[in-house]
């Protein structure tokens, strides 16, 4: 099947298949030998085994420091698309399996929901699919590499509409949820293939157009594994699923099963991405460069941990893995590897994907050294910005972390990032309900947090404003709820935040009362009021504009339910709140000259 294999210094990571040429890049430490394993790809017969179609074995001779690499050429008929794996031998001689991180799409996420893994006999390597048990570790790989021929970039972009590049400080943000916003069966692509797809969210295109906003930022896309952590409890009675995706698998590869053709998940993205761009609708990715899908000491060893742990990883002086992102493990940001992978994968996604802005989950993290403390300055998220490859793309910090950094503008000021603005959020809120002294943490707010980004100007690009989020309670839940009901999240209500800054207007949850319906509207519309009036960057929550709820869950994260997906009857149910939502937006819109523009002679 190859022929003419040879040692590749300085390769590309992954694999790569260009016309009959074959390129692989692998970082690997403490190896003897690599094996790679090829098998055709067989979805979708879920069952049974396949034979091995052919294997390169590498020795030394292809390593070049911690880096092997090596190519060939493929010799007779090409399979359309294969998969991979990849055996590690070290010097003890054991022998260990695992699939390439670099690969740009993956095989064994079809079906959500799902728990499929592989296994391989050591014997004859015939690839075994099993039901993974479930349990939090699975002894076998959760994904294979595909690997498939590619297009030129230049080909690809050469057909490919023009970017919307909307100015940032003119940006009305609409965060949302890949499948939660097509799998209602109250939109008429429920039910079907579309449903909960790529595709699927091409149909809501009208209705983002018609509200006003100019980009859309979709919770995590790269691989994830929903099934990592099940939890079934005869309580709670559904099965707690990672819904929301932020624990990353893969950071190449987009979610296999929210495409409707999971044989093509990147082919559908770009093209749901197209339709957004033809629309004059920008693509923002909530990425996470914080941790892994690995998670900590007891977790799965799917790639990193078995390649180069220290590479990858901050970790203790006796090996364990330190722990501030909350999920087990944390990147080692401050190492090479990792920084050229968050480099190089920036570019993929924004080059090949067609994705215009990404907000990068607890980014405080992106600022820790190799000993785990925080640094002065963060350089990493500067060299990001000064890429020249990413010159004309957005850049969002979440800026803080799970074990206390806190680090509000200075991303900004170091670094010219946008950043969210909890303070807004939170001022905002209390605000909102009434407490006392918030009229000048209020005007603040409404003038783009000088205080915390420096001048008025400063936070017109820099203040990424939202009252409510993913992670919190809907804005219709502000008002109907005074605390959090997360008991169906199997936790006894212990997740999740407690300061809310919520008030339920006279009654705990739903209520047919006039004067309190009539006085949570009121609230609504002042939300979307401040919100839109506020000099910074708004970021509405995908279904707030028609009042939303999660009957009072504010961690929704383990959710694919009615409680999780949009619910489109409410459009024509609070169809008043729709109504007002756009004509602030479109208020917005039409002032920005004006009200937010650098050369508007206008000063707030």
């Amino acid at each position: 099947m190859f022929q003419s294999i040879r040692p590749l210094p300085n390769p590309s990571m992954g694999g790569h298949w260009r016309g009959n040429s074959f390129q692989f890049g692998l970082i690997a430490e403490h190896v003897v030998s690599i094996r790679y394993l090829f098998y055709p790809h067989f979805f979708p017969q879920l069952e049974g085994n396949q034979a091995l179609l052919s294997d390169v074995q590498l020795d030394t001779s292809y390593q070049f420091g911690d880096v092997w690499g090596w190519e060939a050429e493929f010799s007779g008929s090409a399979e359309e698309h294969m998969v991979y794996l990849i055996q590690l031998q070290e010097k003890d001689g054991n022998t260990k399996f695992v699939f390439d991180p670099f690969a740009r799409e993956s095989f064994g996420g079809e079906h959500w929901g799902r728990p499929i893994g592989f296994v391989v006999d050591e014997e004859d390597f015939r690839l075994s699919v099993i039901s993974r048990p479930k349990s939090k570790v699975f002894h076998g790989m959760r994904r294979l590499p595909v690997l498939r021929q590619e297009t030129p970039t230049d080909e690809l972009t050469a057909s490919r509409p023009h970017r919307p590049h909307h100015p940032l400080e003119q940006s009305v943000i609409y965060e949302c949820h890949v499948r939660g916003m097509t799998n209602s069966p109250s939109i008429s692509v429920s039910g079907s293939s579309q449903s909960g797809t790529y595709r699927g969210l091409v149909e809501c295109i009208p209705y983002l157009k018609a509200l006003g906003v100019t980009a859309i930022e979709l919770l995590p896309v790269f691989d994830f594994d929903e099934n990592e952590r099940i939890i079934t409890d005869a309580e709670i009675e559904h099965t707690v699923l990672n819904y929301w995706g932020y624990s990353p698998l893969l950071f190449f590869a987009p979610k296999q099963n929210y495409a409707s053709d999971v044989v093509n998940p990147v082919r559908e993205f770009k093209a749901m991405v197209d339709k957004f761009h033809e629309a004059d609708l920008e693509i923002w990715l909530d990425v996470v460069f914080n941790h892994t899908a690995e998670f900590g000491d007891n977790g799965y060893a799917d790639h990193f941990k078995l390649l180069a742990p220290d590479q990858w990883y901050l970790r203790e002086k006796d090996g364990s893995y330190k722990n501030y992102s909350g999920c087990g493990n944390t990147l080692n940001c401050a190492h090479p590897t990792t920084r050229r992978m968050i480099r190089d994968c920036l570019i993929y996604w924004s080059h090949v994907m067609g994705v215009d802005g990404f907000r990068f989950d607890l980014a405080s993290i992106l600022n820790r050294d190799s000993a785990g403390d925080i640094m002065d300055f963060p350089q990493l998220l500067w060299e990001l910005r000064h890429e020249p490859s990413l010159k004309n793309i957005k850049l969002i910090s979440e800026p803080w972390d799970a074990a206390g950094a806190y680090e509000l503008g200075k991303a900004a000021e170091f670094a010219d990032w946008t950043e969210w603005n909890d303070q807004f959020r939170d001022k905002v809120r209390r605000a909102v309900r009434g407490d006392e002294g918030m009229m000048e943490g209020l005007k603040e707010s409404i003038l783009g947090s000088p205080n915390i980004f420096g001048s008025v100007e400063k936070g017109r690009k820099r203040s990424l404003n939202f009252v409510t989020s993913h992670d919190g309670m809907t804005l219709m839940d502000l008002v109907s709820y005074s605390e959090k009901h997360n008991e169906a999240n199997g936790e006894e209500n212990r997740d999740g935040h407690s300061a809310d800054f919520s008030d339920n207007c006279g009654t705990e949850g739903v209520t047919d009362d006039p004067e309190i319906l009539s006085l949570r509207f009121r609230k609504l519309r002042m939300f979307h009021c401040l919100l839109q009036l506020s000099n910074g960057i708004p970021m509405l929550l995908g279904g707030d504009e028609f009042g939303r709820t999660q009957q009072g869950n504010n961690n929704a994260y383990c959710h694919d339910s009615a409680l999780t997906w949009l619910d489109w009857n409410l459009t024509e149910q609070n169809s008043v709140l729709l109504a007002f939502t756009r004509r602030m937006i479109a208020f917005r819109k039409q002032h920005a000259p004006f009200l937010f523009s650098e050369k508007s002679k206008y000063k707030w």
